[in-house]
């Protein structure tokens, strides 16, 4: 208890160990990292640009799971290395994955196992704006999904596979989902793309297109970006890797809440996108649940 009080008091660590790398004339950097994809806008974009504000030339590695990957390509001038056989929660070896790709960690001065970017970058709430960098040639990654450029369509990322990780429920009760999706049919607002990993629960409506476990990260961000007016989600890595997307394109977004203080809402910043519209809902005693359909609906507030 004692420590806890005083570490708001203390040096940080990280900033100590890098001004000891730079006066060492040390800029490899591997960074590990098996935890949830929100965290790399939310957390690890903040570390890389740490590291280079102490060491401008510094070379940044990260070594992370396999469907975390493609993220990592969105911060600039990084590299990646990937564990194929990781899981989330698991655990790894890191010596035997960098044997896989021929390498040794006497490449890099220094190997950060376990990274703490809440503790460590609490400086960028409310200063730092996260900018993951969008390359053009992904924008015709949603031609491949057959929609109509000129259809209304309302993106819904209805279950953040990483709830188990908290101590509460992230998720709106499958319920509302259904009675949204169906408010939105019967009013002919437009149709629903469902973005996910699992198909299931199934919502068989015939102005719900289902595209769980269909796309890649950038797919996804392509089909967000080219064809989605609107986007409903919770508090989720879609949401958070969505906002900090770093080019202007037009789009509402309606984000449901259990606790305001995490995620992109902690990190009190706008998004890069100038025309990115946010609405974040919060449920009634921390919980997502009572957030009604009525007001998620309204909240769209349809053009």
């Amino acid at each position: 208890m004692i420590k806890k009080l005083l570490a708001p008091f203390r040096p940080n660590p990280f900033d100590k160990l890098l001004k000891k790398m730079a006066h060492e004339n040390k800029s490899r950097f591997l960074v590990i990292w098996n935890r949830g994809l929100g965290d790399i806008p939310l957390g690890l974009y903040a570390l890389v640009y740490r590291i280079r504000s102490y060491i401008p030339h510094a070379s940044v590695t990260f070594m992370t799971r396999k469907d975390l990957a493609d993220t990592f390509t969105m911060l600039d001038n990084v590299q990646v290395i990937v564990g194929e056989s990781w899981e989330r929660g698991k655990p790894f070896d890191i010596e035997a994955t960098l044997k896989e790709h021929q390498l040794s960690s006497n490449l890099f001065d220094v190997v950060l196992e376990k990274p703490e970017p809440t503790r460590w970058l609490k400086w960028q709430l409310g200063n730092l704006i996260p900018k993951l960098s969008w390359n053009d040639k992904w924008d015709s990654l949603a031609d491949q999904y057959d929609l109509d450029p000129n259809e209304t369509y309302i993106g819904c990322h209805v279950q953040t596979e990483t709830g188990g990780y908290y101590g509460y429920e992230k998720n709106w009760p499958v319920a509302s989902w259904r009675d949204l999706f169906k408010k939105i049919g019967e009013e002919k607002k437009g149709k629903v793309l469902l973005f996910g990993m699992e198909q299931d629960p199934a919502f068989l409506m015939d102005h719900v297109i289902d595209l769980r476990g269909k796309t890649n990260l950038f797919e996804m961000l392509s089909v967000i970006k080219n064809r989605c007016r609107y986007l409903v989600v919770p508090d989720s890595g879609v949401l958070s890797i969505a906002y900090y997307v770093n080019v202007n394109y037009p789009i509402r977004v309606v984000s449901l809440w259990a606790d305001p203080r995490q995620g992109v809402l902690r990190q009190k910043v706008d998004s890069p996108n100038e025309e990115f519209e946010h609405i974040p809902l919060h449920g009634k005693n921390n919980n997502v649940a009572n957030i009604s359909v009525d007001t998620v609906f309204n909240a769209l507030a349809y053009e």
